[in-house]
């Protein structure tokens, strides 16, 4: 399966797209992302590790708990993906959210 064929098949995904919506807002652990979309565990690791893995999301943060054990924080990076389908050949294009709109986020966030 190619790359292109992955992004469709997330994109087609109901959970997937969900948890791209969750982390779009905040950042999130997987914990959280499984108690808010009333998913399993197993199900949110394993759509938050493809969602990674293609890029659309990435981890932003590991904070140590109380017991000792690292928790990841995902946020959504993707601002636009386009899937083209043209003579029999699917591809696809990725658009990350800039830096500078990151850095105009970060300082909202500073004012409140």
């Amino acid at each position: 399966m190619s790359e292109s064929d992955d992004i469709l098949s997330v994109l087609s995904d109901d959970q997937s797209r969900e948890i791209m919506k969750v982390l779009t807002d905040a950042d999130l652990s997987i914990k959280q992302v499984s108690h808010l979309l009333n998913i399993p565990q197993s199900t949110a690791y394993r759509k938050v590790r493809k969602l990674e893995e293609l890029k659309i999301i990435k981890k932003t943060k590991v904070i140590r708990t109380i017991e000792g054990l690292d928790e990841s924080y995902y946020k959504n990076w993707t601002y636009e993906i386009i899937v083209t389908f043209k003579e029999g050949v699917l591809t696809h294009a990725i658009k990350h959210v800039k830096i500078e709109d990151k850095i105009i986020r970060l300082w909202q966030k500073f004012s409140d």
